[in-house]
């Protein structure tokens, strides 16, 4: 708003700039021809003919200082020629008169008066125009007043004084529409200003509002965010304390029981055996879940130490499905392999986050799919020139309305069809950023009651921070050398 009201600002100014400068000009060429006419009429005396040729070289310096310096000395500019122009002016008008009893020549001269006073008005503030014009005014009256006082008993020069008269009056005239004219383009600027200043106080009280609703929105965001991160944490450490006491119990129950020797229910080697199994079980168990949780804030710290290297994905997922086959083995549920073994789908990542986001994906898929189901994983080149990795199960399903929440950390379904099952609710949020970090995308589509499908797109090559900082100074070089 503030540029636009400058550049309004400045155009009048450059107007009033260029205008001053033509009329200079065409003073210096209306001196040249008062030269030449006081010649020829035999009125030229030494100092007319010392000031018309000093004055005619004097204008055209004014306005080259004026234009050179676009405007930055027209006020000096302007009262250097009023005094050197004023001097010149009444003194020739006072020649024409009293030397040479010319009333032409005088009204000639005095025409230029109000060109000088027009300039004052133009270039300078109201007060000081009128008060120099006032004095010139006041200098060019005593001149003729005197002449006509002088002159008042010859009839002869009867039509000569009405004419002297006119320019007086004329003189007055412009003095008073001058003022006038002045004082309204004052009143206009400061209503402009006034404008201006109402303007830009309006869109401050619009930006401070603007500010103040974006402020206030935000404070919201934060404050639901923060109420469901406590949700979510006093929901996770319900469930981690649930978690942990049902293998610890076992643990203690199953050690108890060997402790009781041979007096106790442990009395056969083969019950003792599967004590040992159950209490290896549950440590299995705690581990895995301390596990999951380390991971997972080592995550979200942005402590993950990612060692890019070639592989194979087909090899990782076959590892993959071998870790988890010992769960499917108990519920019944097959897994299978679909891809095109003529193909490696050979990439660029690292090996042990790849493998564990396979695992995550694959444990949640048995573990939410009834007996006697299926889980199957396909490998394919992606459209975007990458690889795609497909796990589809056909169990129980998530609810659409929870679909979008099911990656937030701690999160867990909860519903009638998950009861019994074990967990943290931070796989998937541990695959989602391990996936991030790889530089792929992770997807899910999902069906009630018929099943679930959890799509990772990977690069061919992993970019690390390293490479992506040189790919975006690459672009900055071609954007400079463009």
């Amino acid at each position: 708003m503030a540029t636009s009201h400058q550049e309004l600002s400045q155009s009048p100014q450059r107007t009033v700039i260029i205008s001053v400068a033509l009329v200079g000009v065409l003073g210096a060429l209306a001196t040249v021809f008062d030269y030449l006419h006081l010649k020829a009429a035999h009125q030229l005396t030494d100092y007319s003919r010392f000031s018309v040729i000093a004055l005619s070289m004097f204008l055209p310096c004014m306005v080259a200082l004026v234009l050179f310096s676009r405007g930055q000395y027209l006020r000096q500019a302007v009262w250097a020629v009023f005094l050197f122009g004023s001097i010149h002016l009444l003194t020739l008008i006072g020649q024409a008169l009293f030397l040479h009893n010319d009333t032409a020549v005088a009204v000639e001269h005095g025409i230029w008066i109000l060109v000088v006073e027009v300039c004052l008005f133009a270039t300078l503030k109201r007060q000081t125009a009128l008060v120099l014009s006032t004095i010139l005014y006041s200098g060019l009256l005593a001149i003729i007043g005197t002449f006509l006082f002088l002159k008042a008993d010859e009839a002869m020069h009867a039509f000569g004084e009405g004419e002297l008269v006119q320019l007086l009056i004329g003189n007055a005239a412009i003095l008073v529409l001058l003022g006038g004219l002045s004082s309204f383009r004052e009143f206009a600027l400061v209503e402009s200003a006034r404008a201006e200043a109402s303007e830009d106080h309006a869109a401050l009280l619009g930006a401070s509002v603007e500010e103040a609703n974006a402020a206030r929105q935000k404070a919201m965001r934060t404050l639901s965010s923060a109420e469901a991160a406590a949700k979510a944490r006093e929901s996770f450490l319900a469930s981690m304390s649930h978690e942990l006491r049902t293998p610890l119990n076992a643990i203690i129950g199953f050690a108890q029981i060997l402790e009781m020797g041979d007096d106790g229910i442990a009395n056969i080697p083969e019950k003792r055996k599967e004590y040992v199994t159950d209490i290896r079980h549950s440590g299995e168990h705690m581990l895995s879940l301390v596990t999951q949780i380390l991971e997972f804030s080592q995550l979200e710290s942005e402590v993950c130490d990612l060692h890019p290297e070639k592989l194979s994905v087909p090899e990782v997922a076959t590892a993959a499905m071998r870790m988890v086959g010992v769960l499917a083995d108990k519920k019944h549920v097959p897994l299978l392999s679909q891809w095109d073994g003529r193909y490696n789908f050979e990439i660029e990542t690292d090996e042990r986050a790849l493998c564990q986001v396979l695992v995550n994906l694959l444990s949640n898929a048995v573990k939410f799919t009834h007996e006697g189901g299926l889980i199957c994983v396909g490998v394919d080149f992606d459209k975007d020139g990458g690889v795609k990795i497909e796990i589809h199960d056909n169990g129980i399903g998530i609810p659409p309305e929870k679909l979008a929440n099911v990656r937030d950390p701690f999160f867990q379904v909860n519903d009638q069809r998950t009861t019994g099952t074990e967990g943290t609710g931070l796989g998937l949020s541990i695959v989602t950023s391990l996936v991030r970090e790889l530089g792929g995308e992770f997807d899910i589509e999902s069906t009630v009651g018929e099943g679930t499908c959890c799509r990772v797109r990977l690069p061919l090559k992993m970019r690390t921070s390293a490479s992506a900082d040189s790919q975006e100074d690459e672009k900055l070089t071609s954007v400079v050398s463009a």
